[in-house]
């Protein structure tokens, strides 16, 4: 039985799909490519994400190197309408400054400096990976609606898994999805969010949108206090109606130390609240984690850190202490 575009679950039609949910297993994203990142994260299909931190804080960088390992470990494509970033070049030059070390930059033309024949090795690939959309009329703006409805297309057409907003500001916002007028942001976002999310639910695809907060605080030291979801204009109904919530938060006082702080995580078999710490490479444009000492750059394999592995040694040995091998008085 039916109501306006609902009905209620039957066991005929519910058993065939419980027993392939049993078999895949409960949704469980993909591995990024950090072990402490894969605690407190993962990428999944379907899933929605919201990032947020202070300017200047990385977080286009961070979620730009997630899509790029996505790519290059699972062959993962990407919708991207990033205008915070830049002009499509700028996309681009950032994308395949990851993939080959090389810059953009004349500043550095003396020392890694990009050749064009490393452009024509990567662009492809990049171009084949990421379909960055970009305004041909600056009169024009794109609603979340068109854009998230053009990221089904695309996937029904061509295959696609993520869709990225770059940053939330830059929406045609205050829309609704039929063209009605929405001015309170608490009403706007609830319809919005709640589309997006039921969107992302039917067909398999991974949203991220990127928003800046309203302000930052300092606490008594001085320094920043990370952004929380709270923090958003609409914060409330951000919090409510979101998925996965990170900020990203550069530490003041250091010059490449960054905190991905996780304040929401839904569904738990996805994500956990947490959070981890990473550190960004200038001359690679690559985030990496402190392996007692070595730099850990993103790898497909996931290995325990060398700390971890040091740990859990001394804390077997530490169990083993007092016990005798022929001790008959053991439970076991």
């Amino acid at each position: 039985m039916e109501n306006k575009g609902f009905g209620i679950a039957t066991y005929q039609d519910t058993r065939d799909e419980m027993m392939k949910y049993r078999e895949r297993g409960a949704l469980r994203g993909v591995y990024l490519g950090f072990p402490i990142l894969h605690e407190n994260y993962t990428m999944s299909l379907p899933g929605c994400s919201d990032w947020t931190g202070k300017p200047q804080s990385g977080k286009s960088e961070f979620v730009l190197e997630l899509l790029l390992n996505t790519s290059l470990f699972y062959g993962w494509k990407h919708l991207m309408y990033v205008p915070d970033i830049g002009k499509k070049e700028v996309v681009i030059s950032k994308l395949i400054h990851k993939l080959s070390g090389k810059t953009f930059d004349k500043r550095y033309i003396n020392l890694n400096y990009i050749t064009e024949e490393e452009i024509d090795k990567h662009l492809l690939w990049v171009m084949e990976h990421f379909k960055i959309v970009t305004r041909k009329d600056t009169r024009k703006k794109i609603t979340p609606y068109e854009f998230w409805d053009w990221a089904v297309k695309i996937k029904k057409e061509e295959g696609l898994h993520t869709a990225t907003i770059d940053s939330w500001k830059d929406m045609k916002r205050y829309v609704g999805r039929d063209g009605e007028q929405i001015m309170r942001d608490d009403l706007y976002l609830e319809d919005v969010l709640e589309y997006r999310n039921a969107l992302s639910e039917e067909h398999d695809l991974h949203f991220h949108i990127i928003i800046h907060p309203l302000k930052t605080e300092k606490d008594n030291n001085g320094m920043y206090k990370p952004p929380h979801p709270y923090d958003l204009k609409g914060g409330t109904t951000w919090f409510d109606s979101g998925k996965c919530m990170g900020t990203v938060h550069r530490v003041d006082g250091t010059y490449n130390e960054v905190k991905i702080i996780f304040n929401k995580a839904k569904p738990e078999t996805v994500a956990s609240v947490g959070e981890c710490t990473f550190f960004f490479d200038r001359e690679t444009s690559r985030y990496y984690t402190d392996n007692f000492g070595e730099k850990a750059f993103a790898n497909h394999i996931n290995e325990k850190p060398k700390a971890l592995l040091i740990s859990e040694e001394q804390s077997n040995k530490q169990s083993r202490i007092g016990f005798d091998d022929e001790d008959d008085d053991m439970p076991f």
